[in-house]
């Protein structure tokens, strides 16, 4: 009877995990695959990708919202990231705004270019 109790305790706690893991992607504007669930954000990677740079597209919360950050990630290239809203319409931020840029969330890669 111990071992049946242990064994469901353990299934539920992995149950758990798995759910609350899901949640905070799913809670975020695109879900689990905000590349194919974006319009805009598909045709951005497809805009970007056809560049001779390297950029990344990440994704996290700044204030209140989900936003997506796209950086160039060229070494030698000093640049400001752009951050698009979960419409696809830029952020136009302020030099101070940038300064202070401040995530609440995780930060969380979507795409890198090759």
């Amino acid at each position: 009877m111990t071992k049946l109790k242990l064994l469901f305790k353990a299934a539920l706690f992995s149950g758990a995990c798995l759910l609350f893991s899901c949640e905070k992607s799913n809670s975020l504007c695109g879900g689990n695959d905000p590349i194919n669930d974006l319009p805009w954000l598909e045709q951005e990677i497809s805009r970007l990708s056809s560049l001779n740079q390297c950029y990344i597209i990440s994704r996290s919360t700044y204030e209140k919202q989900t936003v997506f950050i796209i950086s160039n990630c060229e070494p030698y290239i000093n640049s400001v990231p752009i951050l698009h809203g979960c419409d696809g319409k830029t952020l136009y931020l302020s030099a101070e705004d940038y300064q202070n840029l401040k995530f609440s969330g995780s930060i969380e890669l979507i795409w890198k270019s090759n």
